[in-house]
């Protein structure tokens, strides 16, 4: 975390210093994965936000992750989901927590 950074810590980088192992123009950390599965959310979001917009919603909506059927149902607001939320004590219905 970022407590266990130094106050007072000073980097130098080795001028001219070849390295043959090193993988140059690579996303060799893993960053892809993160980020594809970030645009399934957002596409999700988006069709969501359109469920919406087609039964007469609008204005900001929350969806929690992992997307399950039932909260993707539940975020769409349609005539079913709204008579169920209309009888539920939460106003959203949670996860595991």
């Amino acid at each position: 975390s970022f407590n266990d950074v130094p106050v007072d810590m000073r980097v130098t980088l080795l001028k001219d210093s070849a390295n043959d192992r090193a993988v140059h123009s690579s996303r060799a950390i893993g960053e892809p994965p993160f980020f594809l599965g970030a645009s399934a959310f957002f596409a999700a979001r988006a069709a969501i936000a359109a469920a919406r917009a087609d039964a007469g919603f609008s204005g900001h909506f929350t969806v929690d992750t992992p997307l399950t059927p039932e909260r993707i149902r539940m975020a769409c607001g349609d005539q079913i989901a709204s008579k169920f939320a209309a009888g539920c004590s939460r106003s959203r219905p949670s996860g595991f927590w």
